[in-house]
Parts: C-alpha cells; structure tokens; sequence
C-alpha cells in the first residue's frame, strides 16, 4: 500500500464526497474494513476530546474575559483620575517655574516659596471661616460626618463643641 489511495482519508477535505471516494479507494485498494472503523472510532474519541477541550477553554474565557477587560477599564481609570491630571499639574508647575526663573532671576526660589505659603494661607483662612465647612469642598460630595471617635473636621474659634 504506497499509494494514495491506499492511505485511509484523513477528513481534511470536509466535503462528503471527497471522503466518501477516499474510503472507497481504500477499500478497493485491499484496505481492510476493520482498520476503517477503527479509524472512525480513533477520530471520533479525539473530535469529541478536541469539542471537550474546546468547551472547557470558552468557559473559563466567559469568566475570565469580564475580569480582563475590568482590570483594563481600572487601569484606564486611574490613569485618566490620577495620572492624567497629575501631568497637568506638573506641566503648569514647570511652566511657572521657567516664568518665574524668567521674571525673578536669582530670587525665583524665594519668590516660588513666597507664592506657595501664600496659597496655605489662603485655605487655611477659608478653612477657619464660621460659615464653610471644614474640609474643602469637592464637587458632588457632602461634608464628612463625624463617625464615632473620629473627627474629620477641625473646631474653629468660636463654634459650639458638640460633644
């Protein structure tokens, strides 16, 4: 048996009627029928072992794919809340530091040190104001309530202690 008709059909070619003169050639060819069947039998165990497989993989897929594309939405997350706004920050920062270094000359540190204590200063004289809140404001959010012990906000002068 050399040729190629002596060779059992491998399946490769699904057309049914290329495998239907494959097995026909094989036969003709002094193929035995028992080889054939075991041949049938071989590839159905490992069809059916490759569709286990197959399915076993596309389960975990369904369950690992939500969880993939959440670490990436959390990645991106961040990167847009914190990291993005950060650039901006630093990229103003550097922009006055190369204006002020421009304008001052060698008294750029003192006036850059001068300009940030004067920004504590000013939100520390918001934060003492009777009629704000104690912590500053951010947008969508309410004050924080004192939850037991711990305090978030300070007691200014001249308001009532409530404990």
């Amino acid at each position: 048996m050399s040729s190629a008709a002596d060779e059992l059909p491998s399946g490769d070619d699904p057309s049914p009627n290329t495998v239907l003169t494959g097995t026909i050639g094989y036969l003709n060819a002094d193929g035995t029928l028992g080889t054939l069947l075991q041949g049938a039998i071989f590839g159905t165990l490992v069809s059916v072992a490759t569709g286990g497989v197959d399915l076993i993989q596309s389960v975990f897929g369904l369950v690992v794919a939500p969880l993939d594309a959440m670490a990436a939405a959390i990645g991106e997350f961040i990167d847009a809340t914190v990291l993005e706004p950060l650039g901006i920050i630093s990229t103003t920062a550097e922009t006055s530091a190369t204006s002020i270094a421009a304008q001052f000359g060698p008294f750029a540190l003192l006036t850059g040190v001068g300009v940030v204590l004067g920004a504590f200063w000013m939100i520390t004289q918001f934060l003492e104001q009777e009629e704000t809140s104690d912590t500053l404001a951010i947008p969508g959010f309410p004050d924080i309530p004192a939850i037991g012990p711990i305090d978030v906000g300070v007691t200014e002068e001249g308001e009532e202690d409530e404990n």
